[in-house]
């Protein structure tokens, strides 16, 4: 909790110019995660379940799927599908298989750089279902508690109904299309029910004497999606720079020489010849004083 409230403050920093004010993705995720069961594994551990070797294996696949709404370039809604597939853990008196499937919503603080880098904090809650598969191998009856009696071959499921409550830091990659926005990232939280509940069995009585349901788990897990998302504004420039625009060609001005060169228009009929050159003007003049 220290570390996500040290993100929470920090978020802020990461923001530069943040390009988007509004957006809608949804995507799918997948990963890996580590389970913690309270005192289950104990309740298998005796003679008549499966043995004092019993351990169980914490180790689980997540996926799931998100639906994102960014609002006001800050604050980021999902509503959230998650699955926690764990790891068998079994002897040769049977298997016992652990599974998590949650829905529920989460409330992030969003920061946004000018390269669409996306990085949140964010906490929620989930409700759902936490179930244990108990399988027997045995050629006699084993047990679940004092009450649960399971024959050979025979399959039970017990079940529990948890609120989860989330923590997490999310990192998002969004790549904008036409008309279409890309995104990856990746998220590392993790969830733990805030009560104890209480197991059901899929048939006979109610278990007695186990303990009772809990859970907890960190997860890692990598997004991949698509959505729609809107600049800060219409005239907002794109993080992508636009190309510079043509420039016109400058009109000429004619210079005096070519101005100068310019051929003189032709005299008009009966109009007066131009005066000849100088030479021919002073050959003129020496004949009319002779």
């Amino acid at each position: 909790m220290r570390y996500f409230v040290i993100a929470a403050l920090l978020a802020p920093l990461w923001a530069q110019e943040d390009p988007l004010s509004f957006g809608l993705m949804l995507r799918a995720h997948s990963g890996v995660g580590l389970g913690f069961f309270g005192k289950l594994e104990q309740d298998f551990k005796p003679a008549n379940a499966l043995g004092k070797d019993f351990r169980l294996r914490p180790f689980a696949t997540t996926a799931g799927a998100n639906l994102d709404l960014l609002i006001a370039r800050r604050l980021l809604l999902a509503g959230t599908l998650q699955l926690q597939y764990y790891d068998a853990s079994e002897t040769e008196r049977g298997l016992v298989r652990p599974y998590a499937l949650h829905y529920g919503g989460q409330l992030g603080f969003a920061a946004i750089n000018k390269n669409l880098w996306l990085f949140y904090p964010y906490v929620g809650y989930q409700v759902g279902t936490y179930e244990v598969r108990y399988t027997n191998y045995f050629t006699e009856p084993i047990f679940f508690g004092t009450t649960q009696e399971l024959r050979p071959l025979e399959k039970r499921t017990y079940s529990s109904n948890l609120g989860l409550v989330e923590v997490g830091l999310g990192l998002r990659r969004y790549r904008r299309g036409e008309g279409v926005t890309l995104l990856w990232g990746v998220d590392l939280g993790g969830v733990f029910a805030p009560s104890k509940g209480s197991w059901k069995a899929s048939e006979g009585p109610e278990p007695q004497g186990v303990n009772p349901a809990q859970l907890s788990a960190g997860y890692l897990r990598f997004s991949l999606g698509f959505g729609y998302v809107k600049p800060k504004s219409e005239g907002a420039p794109s993080p992508l720079p636009a190309a510079p625009a043509p420039e016109k060609p400058k009109k000429k001005k004619k210079s005096d020489s070519e101005a100068q060169a310019a051929p003189a228009a032709p005299a008009a009929p009966g109009a007066p010849a131009p005066e000849k050159s100088g030479k021919k003007s002073r050959k003129k003049a020496a004949e009319d004083e002779e």
